[in-house]
């Protein structure tokens, strides 16, 4: 049910490695198994952020529940990046969702 997607202007060197420590970080921050999370990259899109082509990205996370400290969950999401893909902190937005069970379907049904 947690599902994180990516998007970054810049190419990703290690993208298995990428997918692992969101994976792992989504899990850990969230509280939720990490048997759900579903994480997807979108590497070298143009992008800008405050007029600027600098590195930058945009993390889009879904999932039934938020984390109820959300400033803590940001910063592990924002760590991960700068370290995975070297994107500053102060270059990425972080768009959460909390989605309704009846809306998020899985297993060929709902949660």
């Amino acid at each position: 049910m947690p599902y994180l997607n990516i998007v970054t202007n810049q190419s990703i060197n290690d993208e298995t490695a990428l997918l692992k420590a969101a994976s792992k970080t989504v899990a850990q921050a969230s509280g939720k198994p990490e048997s759900y999370v579903m994480i997807a990259v979108e590497s070298k899109t143009a992008m800008s952020f405050g007029g600027s082509t600098e590195p930058t990205a945009i993390l889009d996370y879904r999932s039934l529940g938020l984390p109820s400290d959300r400033k803590a969950f940001s910063d592990a999401l924002c760590s991960m990046i700068e370290d995975q893909i070297g994107v500053n902190g102060s270059r990425i937005y972080i768009s959460m969702t909390d989605s309704e069970r009846q809306n998020w379907g899985w297993d060929h049904s709902t949660f």
